[in-house]
């Protein structure tokens, strides 16, 4: 049976970064493509990024970095979530460059035994509280990795840190902090290949924090970074559009093959409506493997298999998946990562 299918637009990605890096052309452009490229799906996107010339991948997980360098990606990879289980012997022999945020990982990587050298960045907590070096203790931090260092245990090669984006305010005074870090661990003996702690919000608003390379993550993907402004108003392209076809439809209402099973939210506000053969449909309940909309008076020849969007780019009438975090008091992110590996991608150039 037909079921919901998400549509990747890759020519929309390449837009996307294209214009994003306009707005960082002095640093270097890695794109982040963590969680299967949020939910577009890891390998088209990777291939689509290189092509429009960017400079390293953001792969969250060493696994994702070791499965990359085995289809033929050469350009510098970077994981930065590890756990007790990650093998940084592995990681370092595919060349994926190591975020350490604490202690145990710092010892963890010199007692691999890699028969490459790792590579690591050092990160310190400069406010979000999202991993790193406490402020306190960057210095010690510092000392010992330069220690496993002259040991040859692992190469220091650049310092880093996230932002909250929680205002300009708090992120120039994020920005203060990293710098100072940076000058403490130079004067420790420190040497940065790289330097690098703007995200997507901050390559769009912030150029104090473009340092060396910014990482870019859902913008990329067409889904702005901020509440009060929507990829629109940024210039920027949705690349997913998620469809489903009509299982039936009578006394007014159509059941739509695509639920919560597939990983739209599941109790959306009263405002929530899909596009069903051209209508707007308000839902009127998402269940587990489908979901219920109220077909408008003038839509009477709707039938089983009618086309409907439930999120896209606008351009047909459709909700955005902006629009749809809205509805779910969440954030484009968990819109688009959030879908379900039951529902098939699709991929195009237009």
């Amino acid at each position: 049976m037909s079921r919901a299918t998400a549509h990747v637009d890759l020519e929309a990605i390449s837009h996307n970064i294209r214009a994003l890096q306009e707005l960082a052309s002095g640093s270097q452009f890695m794109l982040a493509v963590k969680s299967n490229a949020y939910g577009h799906g890891l390998h088209e996107v990777v291939r689509t990024g290189l092509e429009a010339g960017v400079s390293s991948f953001g792969v969250l997980e060493s696994t994702a970095g070791i499965d990359l360098r085995a289809a033929g990606v050469q350009v510098p990879l970077f994981a930065w979530m590890h756990g007790q289980d990650t093998d940084f012997a592995a990681a370092a022999e595919a060349r994926v460059d190591l975020g350490v945020q604490t202690f145990w990982q710092l010892e963890a990587i010199a007692a691999s035994d890699a028969a490459r050298t790792p590579r690591v960045h050092l990160k310190i907590d400069t406010g979000l509280h999202r991993g790193g070096a406490d402020q306190p203790r960057w210095a010690e931090f510092v000392t010992e990795a330069l220690r496993l260092q002259s040991l040859g245990k692992l190469e220091v090669v650049a310092a880093w840190s996230h932002l909250s984006d929680t205002s300009h305010s708090a992120d120039l005074a994020s920005t203060a902090l990293f710098e100072a870090a940076v000058d403490e661990a130079r004067s420790l003996g420190a040497e940065f290949e790289l330097l690098h702690l703007g995200a997507s919000a901050a390559v769009i608003d912030l150029p104090e924090a473009h340092f060396d390379l910014v990482r870019v993550g859902i913008a990329a993907y067409g889904i702005s970074p901020f509440g009060d402004r929507s990829a629109a108003d940024l210039g920027l392209r949705p690349a997913m559009q998620l469809r489903a076809p009509v299982l039936d439809a009578r006394h007014g209402l159509a059941s739509i093959a695509v639920g919560f099973g597939d990983g739209i939210q599941s109790d959306p506000d009263s405002g929530a409506y899909v596009v069903v053969d051209g209508h707007v449909a308000p839902v009127v309940e998402v269940g587990v493997d489908e979901t219920v909309v109220a077909l408008p008076s003038d839509a009477d020849g709707i039938s089983a298999g009618a086309p409907c969007i439930v999120f896209g780019d606008g351009s047909q009438g459709e909700a955005t998946a902006e629009q749809w975090a809205v509805w779910g008091d969440t954030v484009g992110d968990e819109i688009v990562t959030g879908l379900t590996s039951r529902v098939p991608r699709s991929f195009s150039r237009r």
